[in-house]
């Protein structure tokens, strides 16, 4: 399967929206990794893995995961006003 391409929209397997902002390996990891600036701060980082930057996110917007658990698409992002739920 192809990767995803930096300034994709995407839905990561958790459920939350983002962009992707970073496609590579990281240091001291296996592996290519899918870096996403979410919209909402469900991440668990700011876009730094073992102190290194690799993308600009606001705190805890930030999350890297594995190519095969990012869908890419049309994901709006999602108007937190509306409580439809």
């Amino acid at each position: 399967t192809a990767l995803p391409t930096i300034g994709q929209r995407c839905l990561v397997e958790t459920g939350h929206r983002g962009t992707v902002a970073f496609v590579g390996s990281v240091d001291g990891k296996p592996g290519v990794f899918v870096g996403v600036r979410l919209d909402d701060p469900f991440g668990v980082n700011d876009g730094t893995a073992g102190g290194k930057r690799y993308f600009d996110a606001q705190p805890k917007c930030g999350m890297f995961v594995r190519p095969e658990k990012v869908q890419v698409g049309d994901f709006p992002v999602v108007d937190n006003d509306i409580d439809d739920e």
